[in-house]
């Protein structure tokens, strides 16, 4: 079997830096997966072969995994969704925001929502807020 010479980086050596580093684009998949079993058990070592109970094992927690990611996936989405749902439900109400950390707040009548930035931030005043500087709600005067 021929294996691909490695080479090893020490720390503080120069490189090339005009390539940028090598980053996974995607987890996973299946399919990698059941490359990287076989790979695993052409490989082995006949004399202390692979038990049944260690492939079952990685089997597991490869779809453990992929269930987490789905899950995580999921939930993201109906944070998302949730937080869609609270902006939308202050159209039209009077708001007390908080603008900074210094304490200075500012008050106004949320006039729409921009989801723009992936989470739904309030419009008042023309500015648009993040959900967590809402400080107090009270009903718009008529």
């Amino acid at each position: 079997m021929q294996i691909a010479p490695t080479t090893k980086m020490a720390a503080g050596s120069s490189a090339d830096t005009t390539t940028a580093p090598l980053v996974p684009s995607q987890l996973m998949s299946q399919h990698d997966f059941l490359n990287l079993l076989v790979t695993q058990m052409t490989s082995q070592d006949p004399l202390n072969p692979m038990t049944n109970q260690d492939l079952l094992g990685q089997m597991v927690q490869f779809s453990t995994l992929q269930s987490n990611t789905i899950l995580d996936t999921d939930l993201g989405q109906m944070q998302t969704s949730q937080a869609l749902a609270e902006a939308n439900a202050l159209i039209g109400r009077q708001v007390t925001l908080q603008v900074d950390s210094s304490g200075n707040t500012t008050q106004g009548v949320v006039s729409g929502i921009d989801a723009g930035s992936g989470q739904p931030q309030i419009v008042v005043n023309g500015v648009s807020y993040n959900l967590n500087q809402v400080l107090s709600v009270t009903p718009a005067a008529q």
